[in-house]
């Protein structure tokens, strides 16, 4: 029992948590039950590991009933079988499905489990960032940006189909709802938009327009934006 606590006390969360960590269902229940198991106090070591693995078995069940319900999203994997009689009756590789830590965590949390405090702290972390819900999908929050606002533009060119691409890109609706309130330069903008417009023609922008806070490029830098005499 010495060993295995011992064990626990190592154990290293923080790794866990590394940069683009994804995790199986397996390796999340691990981590669960590891903590758990820190506050458990067994005679012998053979109890304290039969312990662990009953808690590890408890999680993993409730996490296949919550991907069948819907409540936990992974990337699912099931085990093949070569009986057709268990074609219908799939089982979850809780080995191979995998699951992005900060999904994981806000499960295990909403299910009251207690989880290690360096967890919580990542989640809440995570949860400051604006970029969060689309960091565990994979997704550049450019990239929904970029789809938001030509959406907005193709609405509004219906409506007045002979505003120059300039025009848009610094249209309110575009700033504040295509981006979110993050700014772009506009030549990004208006290259996002451009391809909507039959004529391509870009137009001018008026100089009392242009947004004169910190801008974001392409690259991601933060630069200011240079009003030009004409």
């Amino acid at each position: 029992m010495n060993n295995l606590n011992n064990f626990l006390r190592r154990y290293n969360f923080e790794a866990c948590i590394a940069p683009r960590k994804i995790w199986s269902l397996m390796e999340s229940a691990d981590y669960f039950a590891t903590h758990l198991g820190r506050k458990e106090s067994c005679p012998d070591r053979e109890t304290a590991l039969n312990k662990l693995l009953s808690v590890r078995n408890n999680l993993l069940t409730e996490m296949r009933i919550s991907v069948e319900e819907g409540e936990l999203v992974v990337n699912e994997v099931y085990l093949e079988s070569d009986d057709p009689a268990d074609e219908g009756n799939s089982v979850l590789d809780v080995e191979k499905s995998t699951v992005n830590p900060f999904i994981m965590i806000n499960w295990a949390l909403s299910k009251k489990i207690d989880v290690p405090t360096v967890f919580i702290t990542y989640v809440d972390r995570k949860k400051l960032s604006k970029t969060a819900a689309y960091e565990y999908l994979g997704v550049k929050i450019s990239t929904i940006h970029h789809e938001r606002c030509r959406a907005i533009a193709e609405l509004l060119w219906e409506i007045e189909p002979d505003m120059p691409i300039a025009q848009m890109a610094c249209r309110r609706e575009i700033i504040e709802i295509g981006c979110q309130g993050n700014i772009y330069d506009m030549r990004t903008i208006s290259r996002w938009l451009a391809t909507l417009k039959t004529d391509r023609r870009p137009g001018r922008i008026s100089q009392n327009k242009l947004p004169t806070e910190n801008m974001e490029s392409d690259d991601g830098k933060r630069k200011k934006l240079v009003n030009r005499k004409k």
